[in-house]
């Protein structure tokens, strides 16, 4: 029996700004910073994308990265 993930669709408004890899002992995740549309902190959000492994995770960020030109520090 095939079981299909069906994840949420999210609309973001606000460029992203930060990406990062983390690591837990199971699973990975991708954390997108998305800076607010308006300049205000208020309205900037977190999002998290589960990944089943880090090679998946760090495919998904490079692609992240690459799409909008986010600077990354490491």
């Amino acid at each position: 029996m095939h079981t299909e993930r069906i994840r949420e669709r999210v609309t973001m408004k606000g460029c992203p700004s930060h990406i990062e890899v983390i690591n837990f002992e199971y699973h990975s995740v991708v954390r997108v910073w998305v800076a607010s549309p308006t300049g205000d902190s208020s309205d900037s959000h977190i999002y998290d994308i589960p990944c089943g492994n880090d090679y998946q995770a760090r495919t998904i960020a490079r692609q992240w990265i690459g799409v909008w030109n986010i600077p990354q520090n490491d």
